[in-house]
């Protein structure tokens, strides 16, 4: 229970007299007993109270636990002073260097106990709390003092203490540490640390699996569509046949119920000549692992991850020459296998559809014919991430981008682009431009989740770098097929590109090496992107799925806002937010917890902001945002 400090503590000196000295015994002839003398005298003594102000009377507490921003030197001396203990600080190393006091020195001099444990909210593991719960049990029922620079990691350290230490559920502790000074806008990163998957996810990803992986994948000398299909050894065939191995092999220790287990298949699309790039009739060939997601009001949301199968030389027809294809595409195969090995081992409430497409080079076939077969099937498909060239995080020269990959996202879908009706383009042309959305597709969402799933695992070494275009100039992923048919999808793509390794004959010229190979694949670096994919796939999963039907009600001229949405349908579904930037920022930068409810209104103005709202369950998983439309209801 949360108190407040009682009135403040009073320290009473009394003013004695100075001690008299005892008389002398008297020589007495007839031995006399002598008169007993008092040993003290106190004369008009007058007790004057000295009033001590206590600076955290004000102070959310939880007991003799009192939770403040950063303390000054005084306040510090004065919490000794009232009897004090011990004092907690939760600020970062850095943090404390720019005080303009020695706090632990300070606090040894005043004879406080001092314990520093840093905490930085997106990189919060089990230590930190760990670390809290043994320090508290060692000074139980002692006066306390817990800060960092505002009190919220502060109380927020503490109520994951509170559940480690079982003292509290997850969400008691939580709601506890709001009202002990949490701030609402950091309760994600706390969520974040009490979930599991995420976290074993992202730990399990093994680097040395993913570059052995790349030598394998370079090892068959080609994988051109129009290469050799009947080696065991060379070629395409060689090559997906190894693929579909694979797939089974990471899923094998999946331990799922029977009708939840991983699957793995061949896509097969016959493909005529095109005049171009296909000369002759080729089978494309998709190689998919599925993943059904065990919770049955999810399982049919679909989560692609794609990367290519096929690689290519100088020449866009030779099927003949080495095109060891490492960093274009074998990264990002590999990638999915590491993806399948350690997705298998969880329970994700949707479905997760791994596949590595064939003819990307021919002009994106195999994702071209996979994406128009899934509309024809009428398949929830949520999201789609590509992951092409994600291997090679240096460029020409000093470029360095081993701490970021780049999403590409579109801004206008390209399923409004392609509009046949011209009544309904320039309809569609004119609420963009009214509304000022061009830059609020379902894919620029989708990026947008995914920036944030990077800052809120502050431990991930490759962070997401938002590109607001499809994708490169001159250059096309597969991702596109899906942005054309309507889909939510985005491309993973190292920050620079060395094109000397790229679509290239393998060679020497002028001591240069030319071509794609694995050496040039930095193990470090793809497990850092692959990685970041986990940690997407096990937030987006498990998610309750978008609002829908959201909306701003313009009926009235108002200085507010008013949003209402459809509710998700997820059982789990514990209430929504709100979210809003400014017009010119490229990010989400605030939101409110509205509850549970589908209609808020927020005291901002709706011409001065952009809007969303996103759901989010009881584990604290959350949605991407669902852009608002205008409507007078």
């Amino acid at each position: 229970m949360i108190t407040k400090a009682k009135n403040s503590a009073v320290l009473q000196l009394a003013l004695l007299a100075a001690l008299t000295m005892p008389a002398l015994a008297q020589d007495s002839a007839d031995d006399t007993k002598q008169e007993e003398q008092p040993r003290f005298t106190i004369t008009d003594a007058k007790i004057t109270p000295v009033v001590i102000e206590d600076p955290f009377a004000e102070n959310a507490r939880d007991g003799k636990i009192v939770f403040s921003g950063q303390p000054t030197e005084d306040e510090i001396r004065t919490f000794a002073k009232l009897g004090g203990k011990v004092v907690i600080s939760t600020r970062t190393e850095s943090e404390m260097e720019d005080l303009d006091f020695d706090e632990a020195a300070l606090c040894e001099e005043l004879g406080l106990v001092y314990a520093n444990i840093p905490v930085s909210s997106s990189k919060l593991t089990a230590a930190e709390p760990f670390a809290l719960t043994l320090l508290l049990s060692e000074h139980p029922d002692q006066p306390i003092l817990m800060h960092c620079g505002s009190g919220s990691r502060a109380a927020g350290l503490y109520g994951l203490h509170l559940v480690q230490s079982k003292a509290m559920t997850a969400d008691a502790a939580l709601d506890h540490a709001l009202n002990l000074g949490l701030s609402p806008t950091s309760l994600p990163y706390y969520q974040k640390a009490l979930m599991e998957v995420p976290q074993r996810a992202i730990a399990s990803v093994d680097p040395a699996r993913l570059i052995d992986n790349v030598h394998i994948l370079t090892s068959f000398g080609t994988r051109h569509t129009l290469s050799d299909t009947e080696s065991e050894h060379r070629g395409i065939g060689a090559a997906r046949r190894w693929v579909h191995k694979a797939f089974e092999e990471a899923v094998a220790d999946h331990s799922r119920a029977p009708e939840y287990a991983p699957f793995v298949s061949f896509d097969s699309h016959t493909v005529e000549p095109d005049g171009r790039r296909i000369p002759e009739q080729v089978e494309i060939v998709n190689v998919l692992c599925t993943i059904p997601g065990t919770n049955p009001e999810s399982t049919n949301r679909l989560y692609y991850v794609l990367a290519h199968l096929d690689s290519r030389a100088s020449g866009a027809l030779d099927a003949e020459s080495d095109a060891p294809g490492a960093n274009d595409d074998a990264s990002g195969v590999a990638a999915l296998i590491e993806l399948a090995r350690v997705l298998s081992k969880e329970s994700l409430d949707s479905t997760v559809v791994l596949m590595a497409t064939s003819g990307e080079e021919q002009g994106l076939y195999g994702a071209r014919l996979h994406a128009q077969d899934l509309v024809d099937a009428g398949a929830d498909v949520r999201g789609v991430l590509n992951n092409d060239t994600i291997g090679d995080p240096t460029g020409i020269g000093d470029l360095d981008g081993s701490t970021e990959v780049r999403i590409f996202s579109e801004g206008l879908g390209l399923d409004l682009v392609n509009l046949d009706d011209p009544q309904q383009l320039r309809s569609a042309l004119y609420r963009l431009r009214s509304t000022g959305s061009e830059s609020d597709s379902d894919s620029r969402q989708l990026a947008r989740y995914i920036n944030f799933i990077g800052k809120l695992h502050g431990e991930l070494p490759v962070k997401p770098k938002l590109i607001f275009r499809p994708d490169r100039y001159l250059r096309g992923g597969d991702h596109t097929p899906f942005n054309q048919l309507g889909m939510p999808a985005v491309r993973f793509c190292e920050v620079y590109e060395e094109y000397n390794h790229q679509h290239q004959d393998v060679r020497v010229e002028d001591g240069i090496q030319y071509g794609d190979l694995a050496s040039h694949v930095d193990a470090k670096y793809l497990a850092g992107v692959t990685q970041l994919n986990a940690a997407v796939l096990v937030h987006i999963t498990n998610a309750p799925s978008s609002p829908t039907n959201a909306r701003i009600i313009t009926a009235e001229l108002t200085n507010d806002t008013t949003l209402r949405w459809d509710a998700s349908p997820e059982s789990d579904t514990a209430g929504y937010e709100v979210l809003w930037r400014e017009t010119t920022d490229h990010d989400w930068t605030k939101f409110k917890d509205v509850g549970n409810v589908t209609e808020a209104t927020i005291e901002l103005s709706k011409d001065n902001w952009i809007f969303a709202v996103r759901a989010y369950d009881d584990e604290g998983y959350r949605s991407p945002a669902a852009y608002p439309t205008s409507a007078r209801e």
